[in-house]
């Protein structure tokens, strides 16, 4: 393994808190010319978002729901392999949303990049994203795919474990099956329908939901499924 990656692996590994972890890749960054960086976590219409953009860029794209146009994105969702990208493919004509897209993106410095996809749990998508205000740059020779994998996973893995370790007290720690049971019922799924997709009794899968409500005080199931993923277990 190429030992700037190794390095970005060993540091995500010991970082305490995001901010160890956003150094980390912007570290990992630079040393390949790139300027920025972004961690994306799509499931339907929610996305989650952790990267170093220019906070004007992210407000713009997060209220403007650019997540469901982006061209980056739709690519990480159609493919399963690091690719590289440059706004230079992008629609440059018309009035589009697609092409105002391009125009913010490129005023905010986000010009080509390189992204790495993984097929997260429950139909979601996570992506690593590093991007250049040059027009065009490319994929990094020591991020074969096997590689770019690991570092996408160490970078979710860590991000979730800081969240939940900072977020929830120990007497809040939902049980694997407990969680289990909380996942599906973000799904839309009742007992007896997770019973069915989990192999556990219908009455068992209530007990893990009332169980999980009295941790958090919710009085409902709406209400916990709010509270966990408030709180990053989710």
């Amino acid at each position: 393994m190429d030992g700037t990656v190794r390095s970005l692996i060993d540091m995500l590994e010991a970082a305490q808190d995001e901010d160890m972890i956003k150094a980390a890749l912007k570290s990992f960054a630079q040393a390949y010319g790139y300027d920025r960086f972004a961690y994306l976590q799509t499931e339907g219409p929610e996305i989650r978002t952790f990267n170093s953009y220019p906070e004007p860029w992210e407000g713009i794209y997060l209220t403007s729901h650019y997540s469901r146009i982006d061209p980056v994105v739709t690519e990480a969702k159609r493919r399963r392999d690091i690719f590289s990208w440059t706004a230079d493919n992008w629609p440059a004509r018309g009035a589009s949303d697609l092409r105002r897209f391009r125009d913010e993106a490129v005023e905010h410095g986000i010009c080509s990049g390189v992204t790495i996809p993984v097929e997260g749990s429950f139909g979601s998508t996570m992506m690593l994203t590093f991007a250049s205000s040059e027009r065009t740059l490319d994929v990094p020779p020591a991020l074969d795919s096997k590689t770019a994998l690991q570092v996408v996973l160490a970078v979710h893995y860590r991000l979730k474990m800081i969240a939940a370790s900072t977020a929830i007290s120990p007497k809040r720690m939902l049980s694997p099956r407990e969680t289990l049971c909380v996942l599906w019922a973000t799904k839309g799924k009742g007992a007896h329908e997770t019973a069915v997709l989990t192999g556990i009794n219908a009455r068992t899968v209530q007990h893990y939901l009332d169980r999980a409500r009295e941790k958090f005080d919710a009085r409902t199931i709406p209400q916990l499924v709010f509270m966990a993923k408030e709180r990053g277990l989710l």
